[in-house]
């Protein structure tokens, strides 16, 4: 009975952050805090509950029952300028100092060759909340407000199988609930005046994860990686108060048609000795495939209105290759000290790059450390993001997307993992 409601409360606790995640700018590299200590270069060894996110073949390293709580809090600071022939017509930051989220685990070995179990967790969010008045030279004067999140939420049912001491191969079955919410102007300030639009859309999709891990000796292990991509159908309803003058509807039913790519990694960790392990990893995301988000309507008026070709979310984005490095030091038995570096490249190309979907070059440091005591693990690591600051040039930028001017951002990512052996 104390097992059974030690596992409730901890579930509960993990649905709370797991709701209450709002990332600004920022699509997750992966979740645990050891993991994130390294860089998130982890899918050569992959040899905690983490393993379902980078690794499901990890998960036959783990060899008995445990569960695990994973707080994550995402505090970014984004900046916007845009000057044109000496006026300043936007100088703002992002709104929005603290987001926070989660995950929780629950595994166990079934055999000696087999071992399952569930993770609820987070794996990708961006959007942004904006000063509607520090924007309002864009919108004719009119303050309106700019604010956007786009999430995914995970429940994934995994499981491994240990073919030899050296081969293993591990699945999951991803089952995603995503969540689309936007508050933008519309119009462009001439033929069509700018106004106030909404959308609040979400959907249920599936993915699959599949990971191999071949570990030729005690010294070095190598994973490979392919996450399927995720195909979803957002609905939901879209609000444009302005229609009401015009005689339309000021509501209208949509759906929009969303893909996270196709990811696919490869690491390798290496164990020189007992107390130090270094890892590697490549990864490769095919954002080539997200070139928009379009939207359908299903009010007749607002398709004759030209909504739909108004409120369409142009990307063009592109296929981004990621390095990361990571290394972990054992003081002692109980005691680790960890680190590492990893680049996270825009998939955005300057034409269309916007603040309602941030989208900078990165280069981030993590450090951590992990504590074991008894049955009981915890792990802490911070990761720092430098976002490269991108221009886009008003003389060339797609009009439908873009918004020409100076991005940056900023972004502190502290995270802490708690874990119970049976």
């Amino acid at each position: 009975m104390r097992r059974i409601n030690r596992f409730l409360i901890i579930t509960v606790l993990s649905l709370i952050f797991v709701s209450g995640i709002f990332p600004n700018g920022l699509s997750l590299n992966g979740v645990g805090s050891r993991a994130s200590s390294m860089g998130t270069a982890y899918i050569g060894l992959s040899d905690d509950w983490s393993a379902v996110f980078f690794n499901p073949a990890g998960l036959t390293q783990m060899d008995k029952t445990n569960i695990s709580l994973f707080v994550t809090n995402i505090m970014p600071s984004g900046t916007y300028k845009f000057e044109m022939e000496g006026m300043t017509l936007a100088d703002t930051e992002s709104i929005g100092s603290s987001y926070p989220s989660g995950a929780f685990s629950y595994f166990r070995q079934f055999s000696d060759k087999i071992v399952g179990g569930i993770a609820l967790y987070v794996p990708a969010g961006a959007g942004a909340e904006w000063s509607g008045d520090d924007l309002a030279l864009l919108t004719g004067g009119t303050p309106l407000l700019w604010d956007s999140t786009i999430f995914m939420v995970t429940v994934s049912p995994a499981a491994a199988y240990k073919f030899s001491d050296k081969f293993s191969l591990g699945a999951s079955i991803n089952l995603n609930y995503v969540s689309l919410k936007m508050k933008r102007p519309g119009g462009d300030g001439s033929a069509i005046p700018y106004f106030q639009y909404e959308e609040d859309l979400s959907a249920m999709a599936i993915g699959f994860t599949f990971g191999a891990m071949y570990k030729p000796s005690d010294v070095i292990s190598f994973g490979l990686t392919w996450k399927t991509p995720v195909n979803a159908s957002i609905k939901g309803t879209a609000k444009a108060p302005f229609l009401a003058a015009l005689g339309i509807p000021t509501e209208s039913e949509g759906t929009r048609s969303a893909t996270w790519p196709t990811w696919v990694g490869a690491g390798v960790a290496i164990t020189p000795n007992e107390k130090l392990t270094i890892t590697i990893d490549v990864t490769y995301n095919n954002w080539g495939e997200l070139q928009n988000i379009p939207i359908e309507f299903d009010d007749q008026m607002w398709k004759y209105a030209g909504m739909e070709e108004g409120t369409e979310f142009g990307l063009n984005w592109e296929d981004t290759v990621d390095i990361k490095f990571g290394v972990e030091y054992k003081l002692s038995n109980s005691f680790a000290l960890r680190g590492g570096f990893y680049t996270d490249k825009s998939p955005s190309p300057e034409e269309t790059l916007n603040i309602l979907l941030p989208s900078l070059h990165y280069k981030a440091f993590t450090l951590g450390f992990g504590y074991k005591k008894g049955k009981i693990s915890f792990d802490f690591a911070v990761e720092h993001l430098f976002g490269k600051d991108r221009y886009v040039d008003p003389m060339n930028y797609d009009t439908a997307a873009g918004m020409p001017g100076s991005h940056g951002m900023f972004i502190v990512v502290p995270n802490i993992s708690l874990t119970y052996i049976f």
